[in-house]
């Protein structure tokens, strides 16, 4: 009897140690889960996905700020320094590094600076459409955000997310507001 009720208790604290340990292994996963997905939206945004991107952002009204956004997001970077998980619900702790949008608008009014007091342009200026103007304007800004002379900033992050139907996704959009958001504003302050 008393080997029998030891056998019992060996076999029960057994299935309680594995039971403890699948419960630790499905946070150890979810984490793991959540941080893959951060890792392809952040890509999304990296390679200048924009259909990834609209999911966050609506960038319908204005395609040129789409091209400028796409130019300026290649150059992000992030580490993600932890991940906690607890449910449904994940908590990824991440250094962004982006471009720095005092830069960007420093160097956009010295190019249009240098572009409108040249002798060409004021050739054109008299005739040029609202849409001309757009345009080059336009150009001038992709070729900043494009040109690899901007410098950078990191800033640490904490973004939510939330497993639904068996997929982590954004909580809110938090992320393209920290990741695009500086940048995002400056370019429309630029166009106006």
């Amino acid at each position: 009897m008393k080997k029998t009720l030891k056998l019992l208790a060996a076999t029960a604290a057994a299935v309680s140690l594995l039971t403890l340990a699948s419960c630790g292994g499905g946070g150890a996963e979810n984490a793991q889960e959540a941080q893959q997905a951060f890792g392809t939206v952040m890509d999304g945004f990296k390679n200048g996905d924009t259909k990834a991107i609209e999911e966050y952002v609506d960038l319908s009204a204005d395609p040129e700020l789409s091209s400028a956004l796409a130019a300026s997001l290649g150059n992000i970077s992030y580490e993600v320094k932890s991940v906690t998980t607890e449910g449904n619900k994940a908590t990824v702790d991440v250094s962004v590094t982006s471009l720095d949008t005092s830069q960007v608008m420093q160097k956009y009014i010295e190019s249009v600076a240098a572009l409108v007091s040249s002798p060409d342009y004021q050739s054109k200026v008299g005739t040029m459409t609202k849409e001309e103007y757009d345009a080059l304007m336009d150009e001038q800004l992709e070729k900043i955000l494009s040109s690899g002379e901007i410098g950078t900033v990191t800033s640490d992050e904490t973004i939510e997310m939330t497993k639904d139907g068996g997929e982590w996704k954004l909580s809110d959009s938090s992320l393209p507001d920290k990741l695009i958001g500086n940048t995002l504003s400056a370019i429309k302050q630029i166009k106006q």
